[in-house]
């Protein structure tokens, strides 16, 4: 009897030993519950709890069900009815740009307080003799920030010699949004070889003030020339992965969870060392020029090339400028000024800059070729329509396939051209805070007319084309775009901007819903990646990518989406913002 009692304990230890095995397997990292999950995953839209396990989703759904996963050592999080949804997923930044916005900029700027204010935080992170660049003042001078055309304001130029004291140890230059102006400070003035008290360099005007001394204030593009020649080419590697930190904290503060980034190799490789320290916080899909190419192919680049971390195998390209400089290219001239239609931009045209036809085309060919997702950036409807023959003909000579070409802001397409985005599979990848900023302007540079196919959501999704959202972050030399989803949602909804001007919004038939909108934001841009069957929804088996907001988007009246913050940001299964 006593051998027969131990043979059958030792059979049965294998079993207990493995239903032990898998009922930790079954144990979460993380729970949240009493939640309200919109998922973005059709076959699963609403939850009230999710698992989390080695950093993806162990399981969604009922509470009950749920809080069966915990275990001993699972964190588990009451978000008390909170609204998640899925990590949102910029499809434009500009990285390096934004992280340098970030440490200093003042295109907002209206005041000399509010100058001499932003000198000198910027002052207080930098080493002794970094130079302080960029500025971009005076781009909502003409249309105030969150105006819808009408309201103007008083010019603003920095008194540079508000800031001299605060500066001596760190050379200024800087300038105005459309380079009609510059600004240096003596630090700056005496490292260029000039007198402060009299500087004097032929192709330069320097201003005076009424006591007649410089007042730093310069004209004339000899002054970018001569002080290009000073200033340091890059940051230094301390202070741009300071920056990188920085911007770091500001994309996840506002629930972001992938950018699709446009920097240049040291941006890249500053990310690979944060990454190795964990401290990166952000997926990240990475696109170089498009003119690298070949040096892409030749490294065996592809698309979906990387790891859940840090992807490639995308190009941008550019065709045409931008609204805000009216240099968008256009097949009539600018209603403001009737001797422009916009330019085309290098890659187009001929060293004298003249268009050279095909030139771009072969471009995309050779990267289509070597199996590279080619993005590329238009703006004016002769950009777009151009762009789209040669999508046609891409697929002509490289045979139609899955290529999820991405027309890069799609922002003003003629009435014939839309049919065209469904049916040659475009991914159109718009920024709709661009319409709520734009709309300052867009009238007066292009007329009402042409202006029903700007920004048009709601046509772009019903001609089969895949929307996707982002931010454009930091913007252009004319404008500022937050990194804050709640922007763009609130432009898709409402067509105002953020002040809700107009009343009934601009061009209302253009408007889309919250639900397509957060969609676009989350699924769609994982979609543009190549990256739908791991980000953008909340699933089982997904990257554990969420953000959990302080309201419910799907319920709350448009304009409260504006005061709509991020409780919690989580990557890869941790928290990485707490509010």
């Amino acid at each position: 009897m006593t051998r027969l009692i131990i043979a059958l304990l030792i059979l049965l230890l294998p079993a207990s030993s493995t239903s032990l095995t898998q009922q930790r397997a079954a144990f979460a990292d993380l729970i949240l519950h009493n939640a309200v999950i919109w998922t973005v995953d059709d076959a699963n839209p609403n939850a009230e709890a999710a698992a989390i396990k080695d950093g993806r989703f162990l399981a969604v759904g009922k509470n009950r069900e749920i809080l069966a996963h915990r275990g001993p050592q699972t964190e588990v999080i009451d978000l008390k009815g909170q609204f998640v949804l899925p990590g949102f997923n910029d499809n434009h930044v500009h990285f390096a740009q934004a992280a340098a916005f970030l440490e200093f900029n003042i295109m907002a700027v209206s005041t000399q307080k509010e100058f001499v204010a932003r000198v000198r935080d910027v002052v207080a992170k930098l080493a002794p003799g970094e130079w302080i660049v960029g500025g971009y003042w005076g781009a909502y001078d003409q249309w105030d920030a969150g105006s819808a055309g009408a309201q103007r304001r008083a010019t603003f130029t920095p008194d540079i010699a508000l800031i001299e004291d605060l500066t001596r140890r760190h050379p200024l230059f800087i300038r105005r949004f459309d380079d009609g102006e510059f600004a240096a400070n003596r630090a700056a003035l005496t490292l260029a070889g000039l007198n402060p008290d009299n500087p004097v360099s032929q192709g330069i005007e320097f201003l005076r003030a009424g006591n007649g001394k410089p007042n730093g204030i310069m004209r004339g593009r000899g002054a970018q020339a001569l002080f290009s020649s000073r200033i340091p080419r890059r940051f230094s590697r301390a202070r741009r992965v300071e920056q990188t930190r920085r911007a770091l904290a500001e994309i996840r503060r506002f629930g972001v969870t992938n950018v699709s980034d446009m920097s240049d190799d040291e941006q890249l490789d500053i990310y690979r060392e944060l990454h190795s320290r964990g401290e990166l916080t952000v997926r990240i899909h990475f696109r170089p020029g498009l003119d690298r190419w070949n040096e892409m192919a030749e490294r065996g680049v592809k698309v979906g090339a990387g790891d859940a971390w840090i992807r490639l195998g995308a190009l941008k390209g550019h065709i045409d400028g931008i609204m805000g400089t009216s240099s968008a290219r256009f097949f009539k001239p600018y209603t403001h000024d009737a001797q422009n239609r916009g330019r085309w931009r290098p890659l187009m045209v001929d060293e004298k800059g003249e268009f050279v036809e095909g030139k771009f085309l072969k471009y995309m060919l050779d990267a289509d070729r070597a199996g590279l997702q080619l993005t590329v950036h238009a703006i004016g409807d002769e950009a777009n329509h151009l762009l789209l023959d040669y999508l046609a003909e891409l697929e002509k000579q490289n045979g139609r396939r899955d290529r999820r070409f991405r027309l890069v802001h799609a922002q003003v397409i003629a009435p014939e051209d839309f049919a065209r985005l469904g049916s040659l599979g475009v991914v159109a990848e718009v920024q709709p805070f661009h319409l709520s900023d734009d709309m300052r302007w867009m009238e007066e540079r292009i007329g009402r007319e042409r202006c029903r196919g700007a920004y048009a959501f709601r046509t772009i999704s019903r001609s089969g084309a895949v929307l996707s959202f982002g931010t454009d972050w930091p913007g252009t030399s004319a404008a500022e775009y937050p990194i804050n989803p709640m922007l763009g949602l609130y432009a898709a909804v409402t067509r105002q901007t953020v002040k809700g001007e107009p009343a009934g919004g601009w061009f209302p038939d253009e408007r889309i819903t919250i639900a397509e909108a957060i969609k676009a934001y989350t699924y769609n841009t994982a979609y543009a990646n190549f990256e739908e069957n791991t980000k953008g929804s909340i699933a089982v088996g997904k990257l554990a990518d969420l953000a959990v907001l302080d309201r419910n988007l799907l319920k709350i009246p448009a304009r409260e989406i504006l005061q709509t913050q991020v409780v919690f940001t989580i990557v890869d299964g941790q928290v990485v913002y707490r509010r």
